[in-house]
């Protein structure tokens, strides 16, 4: 095994050397450099005593580290010293520039390779405070997401997380975000407009994607509708019923803070087919006894049924809402 490894690793380095040409001579100047700078030092200062020591010193001159603890005394140690100073400080800047893009490359390849190879990931299209809380409470549910965003970068790392820089609503950078693989994409855009193309975009490229968008405008509600978007947020729709309805619930803060946090309960949908046939009474007795939730509507194709009626049979393809620890 270890001689496996260690043919790997020779493998890899010869790859490497073999595609960076420079890299390749940089190396091998620094390697002559450091042995006859090395062996010549030792030979005509009297103080060094041992070729470790002059070994030492030849790295610590190149590096420009110089702690000043091994110094010529020579005249001769001092023209190796000059000449290891002038020449060693080029050629080993050659050499880490060149390392750094290698270690660039293999970082943006390795990502490249991961977004491509996604799917039934999350996309958050666009940047702000409420995608920042989003995907952190998605990251938190062990998601694999993706943002793709028109900024610089974000203030989050994760192993499940891979940030694209891009227009949200440009072909070419949903393509990188793998889009056409994607489960969710949820999308936050500057202004209704971008939010709206962006939708259309996701749509054109994945039919199958369930599309969740934040807008303000009425118009541009009733458009991404008529495009198939599942879920519109209008913000001042939900915060202006949000303050109606904290006057007759005043601890209606609390109750869906704790709901929609990512710790104790929260709310799920899907479809449980052990109660396929029984009465929403009979799965709500049910879903207490075994799983400790409770069972608060039905979603039957497009139409979402809150607190039913207890005698409504659930069929094949019905949907459970549901308020639990964790997903049964």
């Amino acid at each position: 095994m270890a001689v496996v490894l260690l043919l790997r690793l020779f493998s890899s380095f010869f790859s490497v050397f073999k595609e960076r040409k420079a890299l390749l001579y940089a190396a091998i100047y620094m390697l002559l450099l450091w042995t006859l700078s090395s062996f010549l030092f030792y030979v005509f200062e009297p103080a060094v005593k041992t070729i470790f020591d002059a070994i030492y010193w030849s790295i610590t001159t190149t590096t420009t580290v110089g702690y000043g603890d091994i110094t010529p005394k020579t005249t001769q140690g001092k023209l190796i010293s000059i000449i290891v100073m002038l020449s060693g400080i080029g050629f080993m800047g050659v050499f880490l520039a060149n390392f750094t893009d290698i270690l660039i490359e293999k970082t943006l390849k390795r990502r490249a390779f991961i977004r491509s190879n996604m799917k039934g990931h999350v996309i958050l299209c666009g940047w702000d405070r409420k995608v920042e809380i989003a995907l952190r409470e998605l990251l938190s549910e062990g998601k694999e997401v993706v943002v793709l965003a028109a900024v610089d970068s974000i203030p989050v790392e994760h192993k499940n997380l891979i940030f694209v820089r891009g227009e949200p609503s440009s072909d070419e950078s949903l393509e990188r975000a793998n889009v056409k693989d994607a489960k969710f994409v949820l999308i936050s855009g500057r202004n209704d407009v971008e939010t709206l193309l962006c939708a259309i975009s996701v749509k054109k490229m994945n039919e199958n994607a369930r599309i969740s968008c934040v807008v303000s405008d009425p118009k541009v509600i009733q458009a991404l509708k008529k495009i198939g978007v599942e879920q519109v947020l209008s913000t001042e729709e939900f915060f202006g019923l949000f303050l109606s309805r904290s006057v007759f619930v005043p601890k209606l803060a609390d109750f869906l803070g704790e709901l929609m946090a990512a710790r104790g309960m929260d709310v799920y949908q899907c479809e449980i087919r052990e109660f396929e046939g029984k009465t929403f009474a009979e799965v709500m007795n049910l879903l207490k006894e075994r799983y400790n939730a409770i069972a608060v509507g039905v979603v039957r194709g497009d139409n979402v049924m809150i607190n039913p009626d207890g005698k409504i049979v659930l069929k094949a393809n019905d949907e459970l809402l549901y308020i639990s620890e964790e997903k049964i």
